[in-house]
């Protein structure tokens, strides 16, 4: 299908016929002026200190949300630019190198806080006392009145996939009380202050911190946080999420059990036993954890083995069979209790297990078997590095047969996910817009998806082309002939279109500066779905045009360039 708005001499844009570059790679140096730091308008010197702290609170390259939804290197950049240029530049940025870390104190704050306050009030009141009591206030009080400071100016979305980043500060405090601004509130708010200057009796201020410091069971809420703050860190430094799972089965046990441990402690001290001299071994247990004299680590001992036996219906210890209603009660809640978590530890056990013969132990199993066929074959280092990153890209460590996967679904099924996958496509693609979407669904359905590396030759110079690409994500090099980079192409631009129009040879080289994602349109595709008078097709024709004429007037002033510099060079 050739359009009459082409010259009919192909001579005027062929290239040579003596090319025979036979590269399958080209080592990419890229030849353009980077973009100055964006930075910069903020900040004069990249040496200044406002401009490294500056960098901590910015979208980080190596941030696990970052890699998962910022893949390529243009939609990186894209949001470092609105985050930087926006009005509320000053905010934090939710996947920032500051975020990152703040992230990590606030598990171990908020596990720290999980596991101190019960055992304060259970083993520790003294602590609830004087001087003490103020100060641990303070403590949880400054802490908290931080947390909120630091959540009220970190972006936020409201999205499952947080892909539209919110900046604006009104914004963000709506998001964060919707969420857990109340039971942050509660922590910052000084209550042993305030309870002091309404009553100057100590034991109605110990009363009011208790009730206040038994909203602590809220703060399980923030329990789900840990768990994607852990996940984080292990993503982060790229360790196995086998052991995410094992350390994440250990916390929650012994974050379970300490709790089980401060709660029956109070269970026995709080409860006077109207029974008392029935059952002596239970009275001395009682007397013995009331007596403060023995030690928090010795009550918390005697505690631990007696909920241990219970939890794990091992035996009743050196108590015995409880014989009053008061022991009786406590044993049976203990017991009740106990079974839930081993059935709690069974499940999570054979789901440990499970995830080691899954995708991800599917996925080192591959990479083994590339290892030993890379060996066998005695292929360079070089190649072997660049087959394991491809592995890595492709599969992001859970190697699955997407084609049998795919085979599994009924009709209806499939044709949904090869649409979502389309509408994902061509939604990034601005030259699409407008274009009505069922026929955009038709085409891309009909297209082709590839993968290359950097430095990955994706388009030869000289070769006939019967194709044009998009590009879904990565970034691309484009070079003439001569060996000129002209520009550089990312997330939904194009290359190739004068191959839907014309059989001639490739004017340029487009190398892939990234790993790089593209959907390829082939001729015949385009030829039995766009007809000459549809919009789509005058939109691809003019670009081809303006693509055409402007690489042969750069490859002409590059080739007069280096023809000046020969004559320069001879002289001399």
């Amino acid at each position: 299908m050739e359009s009459r708005n082409f010259p009919e001499d192909s001579a005027a844009y062929n290239l040579e016929d003596d090319y025979h570059d036979d590269r399958v790679t080209y080592d990419h140096k890229c030849s353009l002026r980077d973009a100055p730091p964006i930075l910069s308008s903020r900040f004069k010197s990249p040496e200044s200190l406002g401009f490294k702290i500056r960098q901590w609170f910015l979208i980080d390259r190596d941030h696990p949300q970052t890699r998962r939804l910022y893949r390529s290197t243009y939609l990186f950049r894209t949001e470092l630019t609105r985050h930087v240029k926006s009005d509320y530049w000053y905010t934090i940025h939710p996947f920032s190198k500051f975020r990152f870390f703040w992230d990590c104190w606030l598990l171990v704050y908020i596990y720290a806080i999980l596991l101190i306050i019960p055992l304060v009030m259970s083993f520790a009141p003294s602590l609830m006392r004087g001087h003490h009591l103020y100060l641990l206030s303070a403590v949880v009080n400054v802490l908290a009145s931080v947390e909120i400071l630091v959540n009220c100016l970190t972006g936020s979305s409201r999205e499952k996939y947080h892909r539209n980043i919110s900046l604006n500060p009104t914004r963000i405090f709506l998001n964060y009380l919707r969420g857990s601004f109340l039971i942050d509130f509660i922590f910052a708010l000084p209550s042993a202050l305030f309870a002091k200057a309404f009553t100057f009796e100590e034991a109605w201020i110990r009363t009011t911190l208790n009730v206040l410091s038994a909203l602590i069971v809220l703060k399980l809420v923030s329990v789900r946080l840990i768990w994607r703050y852990l996940m984080n860190i292990f993503e982060r430094y790229k360790l196995e999420m086998i052991q995410y799972y094992v350390v994440r089965l250990i916390l929650v046990s012994g974050l379970f059990i300490h709790w089980c441990i401060c709660v029956y402690k109070l269970g026995v001290v709080i409860v006077e036993n109207p029974e008392y001299g029935l059952d002596e071994p239970w009275d001395q247990h009682v007397e013995f954890l009331r007596d403060m004299d023995n030690g928090i680590l010795n009550r918390y001992g005697k505690c631990f083995a007696t909920v241990l036996f219970y939890l794990f219906v091992l035996s009743f210890g050196e108590l015995g069979i409880p014989k009053t209603v008061h022991g009786k009660i406590l044993a049976a809640i203990c017991i009740v209790i106990g079974i839930c978590f081993q059935m709690y530890l069974f499940l999570q056990f054979f789901k440990i297990i499970a995830i080691k013969s899954s995708s991800k132990r599917k996925y080192a199993a591959a990479i083994s078997q590339l290892e030993a066929y890379m060996t066998m074959k005695q292929f360079p280092r070089e190649m072997k590095n660049r087959l394991m990153y491809y592995y890595e890209k492709k599969f992001e460590k859970c190697y699955f047969a997407e084609d049998k996967i795919i085979e599994t679904f009924s009709g209806p099924l499939r044709n949904q996910i090869i649409d979502n996958r389309a509408v994902r496509f061509y939604q990034k693609v601005p030259i699409f817009q407008g274009i009505p979407e069922h026929f955009l669904l038709l085409l891309a359905r009909n297209m082709e998806k590839e993968i290359y590396l950097p430095n990955d030759m994706i388009m030869k110079a000289g070769t006939v082309g019967s194709a044009m690409c998009f590009i879904y994500s990565g970034s691309v090099a484009v070079y003439t002939q001569s060996g000129k980079e002209t520009e550089h192409l990312h997330d939904g631009d194009h290359f190739g279109e004068i191959a839907l129009f014309l059989k001639n040879k490739r004017l340029v080289n487009v190398i892939a500066i990234e790993f790089t994602q593209i959907f390829v349109l082939r001729r015949k595709v385009f030829a039995e779905f766009v007809r000459p008078e549809h919009e789509l097709y005058q939109r691809f024709e003019k670009v081809a045009k303006e693509r055409m004429q402007q690489t042969l007037l750069e490859e002409e002033q590059h080739k007069n360039h280096l023809l000046m510099e020969n004559v320069g060079t001879n002289n001399e």
